[in-house]
């Protein structure tokens, strides 16, 4: 049984870890790339493969003289403004960024018209009210020990 342990722990693969020497300017541009496989996390934070990879090709593109506009252009050629944490204000995205705007005044215009609505009534004249029930709320008001 140890044999077929020690056997088995020799014969898997060794996992594809990134090399331990990247500069910090890698994660730097990582931390502004999102990761393709995993949900909210950067390709910084990610220890998905794929995110492994894009450092690896981050280290690689600045190991070569690119800039980080160049490289992150790369993936944006190749993933879409989507692979950008802080996508462009263009195109469909211009919506993301507008649609927070767009909200907070469609509320204040409402509670405007509310507000407006409520003062007119509080403002109303009184005539709509008859003798009958000022009376009536009168006496209710004065009778004491009634709720």
């Amino acid at each position: 049984m140890g044999l077929w342990l020690a056997a088995v722990s020799f014969a898997q693969p060794t996992p594809n870890t990134p090399p331990p020497d990247f500069p910090p300017r890698v994660f730097e541009i990582a931390r502004e790339l999102r990761c393709p496989v995993c949900q909210g996390e950067s390709a910084a934070e990610s220890n998905a493969g794929i995110a492994v990879e894009m450092r690896r090709i981050i280290a690689e593109q600045l190991a070569q003289g690119k800039s980080e506009t160049e490289i992150r252009q790369f993936f944006v050629e190749r993933y879409g403004d989507w692979i950008l944490y802080e996508p462009p204000a263009r195109g469909p995205t211009l919506w993301v960024w507008l649609s927070p705007l767009i909200g907070l005044a469609l509320l204040g215009l409402g509670l405007w018209q509310y507000t407006k609505r409520v003062r007119a009534q509080a403002q109303a004249p009184i005539g709509d009210v008859s003798e009958e029930e000022i009376a009536r709320l009168e006496a209710e008001l004065q009778t004491p020990g009634k709720s």
